[in-house]
């Protein structure tokens, strides 16, 4: 009994040191894949659009992509809103109550930054498909710059945290920190 209890022990504390190992696979793998996903997305909907069918099929595999692209931030996130975990926060310290403190709102914050980063990320594929319209015969006048407005607004919600820790330190406060 001792040595099945030993065995045991000992493949649970191989399993316990692997797990990260396979964590970063994991969220590697999410990442890569979600990229990859965007740009095949991308080129489904110019092909769609050039033969008029519905892009809704090219929208879902850009937003599945999308999701699998924030995937870590999406989890981590997750699981310190209902307090499965403690970790830092660093990159929002800007926030009230973030940080290690524990409370289960403290990450509130990181999960509304993840979905202004997923609608950053739908507001540049906009702007892709405007610039592909604008490009037809008969496009509307202006579609162009609402393409180039969807894509400045776009990016700049994708890096939303970046630019509120550069407006806080040009106005004098702490900045990101991260």
């Amino acid at each position: 009994m001792n040595t099945l209890t030993s065995t045991a022990t000992g493949l649970l504390q191989q399993v316990a040191n692997d797990l990260p190992l396979l964590w970063n696979l994991l969220t590697t793998f999410s990442t890569l894949t979600g990229f990859t996903m965007c740009g095949y997305a991308l080129y489904r909907a110019v092909q769609d659009q050039k033969r008029g069918e519905s892009m809704m099929g090219a929208i879902a595999v850009f937003v599945l992509g999308i999701a699998l692209v924030n995937f870590v931030w999406f989890v981590n996130s997750a699981t310190q809103t209902v307090g499965f975990s403690t970790g830092s926060l660093s990159t929002f310290s800007y926030t009230a109550g973030s940080g290690t403190s524990g409370t289960p709102g403290s990450s509130v914050p990181s999960f509304a930054f993840v979905i202004l980063k997923f609608f950053g990320w739908i507001a540049a594929f906009r702007a892709f498909l405007l610039w592909s319209e604008s490009a037809r015969s008969g496009s509307p006048p202006g579609t162009v710059w609402r393409g180039t407005t969807h894509f400045v607004a776009g990016i700049f919600l994708i890096n939303i945290q970046q630019v509120l820790g550069t407006m806080g330190s040009y106005m004098g406060g702490a900045g990101a920190g991260g």
